[in-house]
């Protein structure tokens, strides 16, 4: 059966027959969208997309990464409805190595086999050998399952799942392989074994100074924080280094959200050489607005906009130049010192488990793991 064909499967679990298709129109997107939220019908920590953020990460005019990557959809229905989803990306800085994301499936593991399958026909079609994911696009996106932590909702742009879908990729012939945490933070934080000082202190004594992101310059400030991070990760598990016009596209991302206050640059004498870019959790204002920006959400949004009370670190790096300084404690404390006077509580995330000196850090300010994350892995049949 070539890639992307129909896929009928017949089960006792669920009463009639499914279908897989892919997605070939807007009827179908619109089907692909729906299925996005069935599983969380009953969920009081799920947070809707954002407006247009699935359309976009769709359409190659508005995604620039989707010109290194090829794309492709599917939609399980019954009896007409969508219950499920999945989506596949054939990377090309990767060769051989395929992903699959937007997953989203009923408790049913013959469902999630049909989804599973469809995507990995197209992916070894394409000349993939192994399939990971939950990964939206790129390992540099939103990566991983959700295995720890369904207590809470997540922040901005982290995966939220149920807690069954490990279950479900565990049967489909799935392992974990590649582990992620994300680490907590409240303003109540007494900083028990006193980093921020000696952070501060250490730092002070050499070149480097902190400073605030540049509003004005947004576009260069995203170029230069795409390059620390390009070079901060390039060891990173599958990392796909940023271009130009993602970097444009951050700042576009960035405009409208952007606390100056806990996006920090670290420069010394040879120039900017570290960042820690962290955001207001713009989910906590989606769920206020109810996830519509009709009749109500827009009102609230506005109302609530400068209330936002938690923040996520997303970015965190400094040049190989600087590592082994202070300049990451830095980062960091500096970032805690300034979030209390916004910020009740803050979340940095997601950190490899293998980043073994950011868990150094993270660790010896005692700072709580609040997630953990699984990259799930299986081999291709050809």
């Amino acid at each position: 059966m070539a890639a992307g064909d129909r896929v009928t499967t017949a089960s006792a679990a669920i009463t009639g027959t499914r279908i897989v298709e892919p997605v070939r129109d807007a009827a179908s997107a619109r089907a692909f969208t729906a299925a996005g939220a069935g599983p969380y019908a009953t969920d009081p920590h799920w947070t809707p997309p954002l407006p247009g953020e699935e359309r976009d990460t769709f359409d190659p005019r508005r995604n620039p990464t989707l010109s290194r990557a090829a794309a492709r959809r599917w939609v399980l229905t019954e009896r007409g409805t969508p219950v499920g989803r999945i989506a596949a990306f054939v990377p090309e800085y990767q060769p051989g190595e395929g992903y699959f994301g937007f997953f989203e499936c009923p408790q049913s593991p013959s469902a999630a086999v049909a989804l599973l399958r469809a995507a990995e026909e197209w992916l070894g079609a394409a000349g993939c050998r192994t399939a990971h994911g939950p990964i939206a696009v790129t390992a540099r996106d939103r990566i991983g399952l959700l295995v720890e932590g369904f207590e809470r909702p997540a922040v901005l742009f982290t995966p939220y799942n149920p807690p069954y879908y490990a279950a479900l990729l565990e049967a489909a012939g799935y392992s974990p392989g590649v582990w992620l945490r994300a680490y907590g933070w409240e303003s109540s934080y007494d900083d028990p074994r006193g980093v921020i000082p000696l952070a501060e202190g250490a730092v002070d004594k050499s070149s480097f100074r902190i400073r605030h992101l540049d509003l004005a310059r947004l576009s260069d400030e995203t170029r230069l924080i795409a390059r620390l991070i390009n070079e901060t990760l390039a060891e990173a598990w599958h990392f796909d280094p940023i271009d130009e016009q993602e970097a444009l596209q951050l700042a576009a991302l960035l405009r409208p959200i952007v606390d100056p206050e806990i996006a920090l640059v670290a420069e010394d004498a040879a120039g900017p050489c570290g960042v820690a870019l962290a955001v207001p959790d713009v989910n906590w204002l989606w769920r206020r607005a109810g996830g519509r920006l009709w009749p109500l959400g827009w009102a609230r949004l506005l109302r609530w906009r400068r209330r936002i009370p938690q923040a996520r670190l997303m970015a965190l790096g400094v040049e190989p130049r600087v590592r082994g300084t202070s300049v990451a404690a830095r980062l960091i404390a500096t970032l805690v010192r300034t979030g209390r006077r916004r910020y009740v509580r803050g979340e940095l995330s997601q950190v490899f488990d293998d980043n073994v000196a950011m868990r150094r850090v993270l660790e010896h300010m005692q700072l709580p793991v609040v997630r953990r994350y699984a990259v799930f892995s299986r081999t291709l049949e050809h």
